[in-house]
């Protein structure tokens, strides 16, 4: 992913003149970035704005990318820039230069830019819809503004019906348009994993504020750890659930109270995601806790266990049920305080939220099968890391050092295989370091881009010398399935490529991935001993969990890695251990999960 970039890119940009035929723009423009919230997503979306309208203008493409690189920079960072502006600190966010700390500093100000206004002001305002629609580049986004389409339903209808072509425009280009338009439906307003659970602990931990909470837990999507959840669910204990919703619907950061009961209330942030909260008391909660977070499938299947026992579940507990009229009886109520207590009284082994997607988990714990999950403690190692030597943040040693804090044993550095990239100095860098490191050992990777006629970026006397080289997709992502499976496993063929990365290529709620004949590459890769990668970045979380599922049946090893492109992405792994649990996946088919000296022998280097 190039999320960071080489520093030898500047952010300062010299304003640029107005149109004096677009004061209506303008004025128009002046409203909407005035009106902007002071998010770090919505900050990056302006500075991608401003990057398109120059694109379209044939600005200097160092100019272009500089305000890219800003904004993926301020996207990911974990800091809020109106925070880091109050603090004087706008200087320690990568990618963000003097000339851009001096807009940044005037729109936290005045709630606008002028050099904002003034370049946007430039286009039709509503060309910016358009760049949301995967595939669409700003200058088709420009000319269908200028053409008079309005909005993306207003596209996709013109589009259909044939009037655009009309227009001159290419047949194909539409078709591939109107996909991508189907994928922009499909995003709707989720949310990725790390960021609902930050949003959750910060409720949670309000909530622990109160004595009369015993226990609060997330619950839904969010504990099965999907890649994405819509409302954010959280379950808690106690004896007294009115003052718990009482003060629920205190939390900071609430716009409006959606709906309060008894014992359920639904809270509306403003950041605009609702918390929906449930609370029962302790002698029921591993029942709430489980019906929850339990997918449909697996609470659907779940009662038809109970059912063949005589018993009958509900977020308010498990009862028996008489034989006669199968009446309940409130006496008959069994007590369940916890999950493992729960599948313990329907004679099961505990499921692992992860798992509960009714994919053979249910029968697994009946017969004392399920398998041995692997955990963020098992990890050895990263083999997906980038530094300054190609898109990446930090040096060789701020990575090894920063792994190493982390309790790693060992890391691969795996930087894009660039053409200008120096290889040989950057092979002498990590020599180096590990000659200075007795403890640790920093192993030299590339990433190789597979090029859209299946050969590699870099020819095989590049790839010889380095210890381990991960492939990996980063262009003609709309080849056709046939076209992709060659592709990859041509690309996988050659003998000194060790692991497929990011393997759909993938990006969440941004890009779907490539179509592909996995079952076919799956054999391959466990025939010729290939591993693919489970990339940890949440953007990615690639493969997915369904894909891994199905590799595993093929006996396919698998890493898991970050593809960190600064030290503080290190500590993304165990967002890829939550899609490997998901898959199935246990210590030992994985293999950073080895020490230093069994990975050697694996890969088959010296050092």
């Amino acid at each position: 992913m190039n999320l960071i970039m080489s520093k030898k890119f500047s952010n300062d940009v010299e304003p640029r003149k107005t149109r004096s035929n677009d004061v209506s723009s303008q004025k128009k423009f002046r409203k909407k970035v005035s009106s902007l919230k002071f998010g770090n997503k919505e900050i990056a979306e302006l500075l991608r704005n401003i990057s398109a309208v120059y694109q379209i203008q044939g600005a200097n493409q160092f100019q272009i990318r500089a305000y890219d690189l800003a904004a993926d920079a301020i996207e990911h960072f974990s800091a809020e820039l109106k925070d880091l502006w109050e603090n004087n600190q706008l200087n320690t966010v990568p990618r963000v230069g003097d000339n851009l700390q001096k807009y940044l500093s005037e729109y936290f100000e005045e709630g606008r830019v002028k050099h904002f206004e003034e370049v946007l002001g430039e286009v039709p305002e509503g060309m910016f819809e358009f760049l949301k629609i995967p595939g669409v580049g700003p200058k088709t986004a420009h000319k269908l503004a200028e053409s008079g389409v309005v909005s993306i339903k207003d596209l996709e209808n013109r589009i259909k019906s044939g009037w655009l072509v009309k227009k001159g425009f290419s047949g194909k280009v539409l078709q591939s348009t109107l996909r991508g338009i189907e994928e922009f439906k499909r995003k709707s307003d989720r949310i990725l994993l790390p960021d609902a659970l930050e949003i959750a602990k910060k409720v949670i931990d309000y909530l622990k504020t109160k004595d009369c909470v015993e226990r609060a837990d997330t619950s839904g999507s969010l504990r099965r750890r999907v890649e994405t959840v819509g409302d954010i669910d959280i379950s808690v204990s106690s004896e007294e659930p009115e003052k718990v919703i009482d003060h629920f619907k205190k939390t900071p950061s609430v716009e409006r109270v959606v709906e309060s009961g008894e014992k359920t209330a639904t809270i509306l942030l403003t950041n605009g995601y609702r918390v929906d909260l449930m609370v029962q008391p302790p002698e029921r909660y591993g029942s709430l806790l489980q019906h929850f977070t339990g997918s449909k499938l697996h609470n659907v299947h779940l009662r038809s266990v109970a059912k063949d026992k005589g018993l009958s579940l509900s977020e308010y507990g498990i009862k028996k049920v008489e034989d006669k009229g199968r009446q309940f009886s409130e006496d008959l109520m069994l007590k369940v305080r916890s999950e493992e207590d729960f599948y313990k009284k329907l004679g099961m082994d505990y499921i692992s939220p992860e798992l509960r997607e009714d994919k053979g988990e249910i029968e697994a714990a009946l017969n004392h099968k399920l398998p041995e999950l692997i955990e963020l403690k098992d990890l050895r190692g990263d083999l997906h890391t980038h530094t300054s030597w190609s898109d990446g943040q930090d040096s060789v040693k701020d990575m090894a050092d920063a792994a190493k804090s982390l309790g790693r044993e060992y890391i691969v550095i795996s930087d894009h295989s660039y053409p200008n990239l120096k290889f040989d100095q950057r092979i002498k860098e990590i020599e180096q370091y590990n000659y200075s490191s007795n403890n640790y050992r920093v192993i030299s990777g590339l990433e190789v881009n597979i090029n859209a006629d299946s050969s590699l970026q870099v020819p095989d006397e590049v790839l010889k010398k380095h210890q381990l080289n991960l492939i990996s997709i980063h262009t003609s992502f709309r080849q056709t399935a046939d076209e992709m499976t060659k592709r990859i496993i041509s690309a996988l063929n050659n003998p000194y490529v060790h692991i497929l990365s990011h393997p759909t290529g993938r990006l969440l709620l941004e890009r779907e991935g490539i179509e592909a004949n996995w079952e076919k590459i799956f054999k391959f890769a466990a025939d010729e001993g290939k591993m693919l990668e489970i990339n940890a970045h949440p953007n990615r979380l690639d493969l997915t969990d369904t894909l891994v599922f199905e590799a595993r049946r093929f006996g396919v090893k698998f890493t898991i890695d970050t593809d960190s492109h600064q030290t503080q992405h290190l500590d993304l792994m165990e967002y890829g251990v939550s899609v490997a649990r998901r898959g199935w996946i246990t210590p030992s088919d994985v293999i950073n999960t080895l020490p230093y000296n069994k990975i050697k022998d694996i890969l088959n280097f010296e050092g």
